[in-house]
């Protein structure tokens, strides 16, 4: 949802439609949420505890700056918090320090403080500066807020917006860490075995489903996008309304899972017939926005260590090919 309006929203003529749109949508779930706005100034913006609005594009008038609205605005009775939000641009001419000024100004006797949330990583040494005019001043960067936000994944709104932050590349944490340098060390070994384990079962694959989509930047795209090594094809339910099947096998990384599947999308002719289709109890159902998947998986640990894995991968396979085949040609 939020991907589809930002496609819409960035049309405009708005000097920073992401940022913007991006601000707009965070402070509509606060305002939709009060518990998640409570947890979020008390938990994470540090703000003593007290019932606070939410506010967007705030203006402030001080002398010489005609033009001062900040993007996010926390206010209550006893203190009011600006946060300045970043994502694909940096800080404009001392902009942090009009802010604060915009606080000393129209917000005398109450608490002050001033917040600065960026994409990237753009320190600033000022915070003694603003302490020494009762402004409390601290940074942190998107993907902490996307990292809260996971606790109240409850909410259809929020997994909707972290998928958006996540399309942005706003929620991943980019700290290198050890454990990411001996992943490195590791990750061509890593990809040339599944690689050769799902390569090892391709001929069974496209003589019983036919030939495999595929280019040079295939097991690229699959890695990064879907975190998996597959081959796929989407010709097996040819449809009228040019929405095919897709069939697919291959391995997770994420959950360590061999899988072969067939996604039907809702436009097709065949969904119904498939939909209300009873489990057998060796196929997951599995619905998404788009369609529904009908998938057999298998535990890779089970063949960890063992010196026959590569032909007992491959029976697995087989066999999956031959159960999906089966179930795909009984409901024709």
């Amino acid at each position: 949802m939020f991907n589809s309006l930002y496609k819409l929203y960035r049309n405009s003529s708005i000097k920073n439609p992401l940022e913007d749109f991006n601000t707009e949508s965070f402070a509509g779930i606060l305002k939709m949420h009060p518990d998640i706005c409570a947890a979020f100034c008390s938990g994470f913006l540090n703000l003593p505890e007290e019932e606070y609005t939410v506010d967007t594009q705030y203006f402030q008038d001080i002398p010489n700056e005609p033009n001062c609205f900040i993007d996010l605005v926390f206010i209550g009775d006893t203190n009011v918090c600006f946060v300045e939000n970043k994502v694909e641009s940096s800080e404009g001419d001392k902009q942090l320090e009009r802010y604060a000024k915009a606080l000393i100004k129209h917000h005398d006797g109450k608490g002050k403080y001033l917040r600065y949330c960026t994409k990237y990583s753009d320190p600033k040494n000022i915070n003694e500066d603003f302490h020494k005019v009762n402004v409390d001043f601290s940074q942190f960067r998107w993907y902490e807020v996307a990292k809260f936000l996971q606790t109240f994944e409850d909410k259809p709104v929020v997994n909707l917006y972290l998928e958006f932050l996540k399309e942005h590349k706003m929620a991943q944490d980019n700290t290198l860490r050890s454990d990411n340098l001996i992943a490195m060390e590791s990750m061509r070994k890593t990809i040339e075995i599944v690689e050769f384990h799902v390569d090892n079962s391709k001929p069974e694959f496209t003589e019983r489903f036919g030939k495999v989509d595929y280019n040079k930047n295939f097991n690229w795209d699959q890695i990064r996008n879907h975190n998996r090594i597959v081959y796929l094809v989407q010709k097996e339910l040819p449809s009228k309304t040019d929405k095919l099947s897709e069939i697919l096998y291959g391995i997770e990384f994420e959950n360590l899972k061999m899988i072969t599947r067939i996604l039907i999308y809702k436009e097709n002719e065949h969904f119904t017939t498939y939909i209300n289709l009873e489990n057998s109890s060796e196929f997951k159902k599995i619905e998404y926005d788009i369609g529904t998947v009908f998938q057999l998986e298998e535990d890779l640990g089970r063949f960890l260590n063992k010196e026959n894995a590569d032909k007992e991968i491959q029976n697995w396979f087989t066999s999956s090919f031959e159960k999906l085949d089966f179930f795909i040609n009984l409901h024709k």
